[in-house]
C-alpha cells in the first residue's frame, strides 16, 4: 500500500523539469523576443529611410548609372560656370568702385587701359 500512496493520481499535474537549453522563465523569453522584434522594426525603419533599394537598383543598371552621372557632370560644370561669373563681376564692380582711389585707382585705371586696348585689338583684328 505505501506504493499506493506515492503513486501519482490521476487527477494531480506532473511536473516536468525544463531542458536543459532552456533555463528561462516564458515571460523572460517574450520580452525578449518582443525587444527582438522592436529591433528588427528599427533596422526595418533605418533601411527604408536609407532608400537602399534604390541604391542598389541604380548601380545595378548600367544606363541608369550613365544618365545619372551626366546630369549630375552637368549641373556641376553649370554651377561652376555661373559661380565664376558671379564671382568675377562682384570682383570687376568692386575694382570699378575702386577707380577713384588716388593709389590704386591709378594702376586699375591702367589694367582697366590694358584690357580695353587689348579687347579693341582682338574685335578689329577678327573682322578683317
Amino acid at each position: 500500500m505505501a506504493d499506493k500512496d506515492t503513486e501519482l493520481s490521476p487527477t494531480s499535474p506532473e511536473v516536468v523539469p525544463p531542458p536543459d537549453s532552456v533555463r528561462e522563465h516564458p515571460f523572460e523569453l517574450r520580452h525578449e523576443v518582443k525587444r527582438l522584434n522592436e529591433r528588427l522594426d528599427q533596422l526595418t525603419k533605418a533601411l527604408d529611410k536609407a532608400e537602399i533599394r534604390d541604391i542598389i537598383e541604380n548601380y545595378s543598371s548600367v544606363r541608369r548609372r550613365l544618365i545619372t552621372n551626366f546630369i549630375a557632370g552637368t549641373a556641376r560644370g553649370l554651377g561652376l560656370s555661373l559661380g565664376t561669373i558671379v564671382i568675377l563681376a562682384l570682383l570687376a564692380f568692386i575694382l570699378s568702385q575702386m577707380v577713384s582711389l588716388p593709389l590704386i585707382g591709378e594702376y586699375i585705371s591702367q589694367i582697366l587701359d590694358y584690357v580695353k586696348a587689348s579687347q579693341g585689338a582682338d574685335t578689329s583684328g577678327g573682322t578683317g
